[in-house]
């Protein structure tokens, strides 16, 4: 299965997102490829899995959420019902200090990335012939 599959399959689930959830999006051209989609309704997930618990369903939900600032986060959903027969914080390690995602965050121009590259290359390369 391909990512693209896995998101045509997320988003008939989970549905389109509405201009509300497209925030976190920083390009417009982002966005107009998103609003450009084929429009899907959201499919209530227990008719998509009746066989789960309405807790797992509950979580999977809060789990599903196309905008990523309205998801459910770790500390969330580590407390969430579903998970509390398997969650017992006094025998969980914690991490020393946080992950770093800044490679996440920063939105490069041409010129940052191209000198990004160059200086990525210059490590398998050290000495340029000229």
């Amino acid at each position: 299965m391909t990512l693209c599959t896995i998101s045509f399959c997320l988003k008939q689930l989970i549905g389109s997102p509405d201009d509300s959830s497209l925030g976190f999006l920083r390009s417009d051209n982002a966005r107009r490829y998103v609003r450009q989609l084929p429009q899907y309704p959201r499919q209530p997930f227990s008719a998509r899995f009746p066989n789960m618990s309405p807790g797992a369903v509950d979580l999977l939900e809060k789990m599903l959420v196309f905008d990523p600032n309205r998801r459910i986060t770790v500390d969330e959903a580590l407390s969430h019902p579903y998970l509390a027969p398997l969650h017992n914080i006094n025998v969980e390690p914690v991490c020393p200090r946080p992950f770093c995602f800044d490679f996440d965050q920063p939105s490069f121009t041409e010129e940052n990335i191209k000198e990004l590259i160059y200086q990525e290359s210059v490590k398998f390369n050290p000495d340029p012939i000229h």
